[in-house]
């Protein structure tokens, strides 16, 4: 938890100092059965899904698509 909280203002640290304020981000928890895909699907916006799922990974440091029921992501949101 301390780690997501961290991570997170982190990042909104690092988007407002460096002027990038565009994209947006929201903590997503994963749930049984959930999916790289069906979460990008859920808060995808207009952005390809591929792209979406690329995001995540990048943003969350993920090196697999595997995830693990209750872990938390910083999902980016369209305006």
């Amino acid at each position: 938890m301390f780690f997501t909280l961290f991570l997170t203002f982190t990042l909104i640290y690092t988007v407002k100092v460096a002027g990038f304020t565009d994209t947006q981000y929201i903590t997503v928890t994963v749930g049984e059965g959930d999916s790289l895909w069906s979460i990008a699907s859920k808060y995808g916006g207009n952005t390809d899904i591929r792209k979406k799922v690329y995001l995540i990974k990048k943003i969350n440091h993920m090196s697999s698509s595997d995830l693990s029921e209750n872990v938390s992501l910083l999902v980016p949101v369209d305006k």
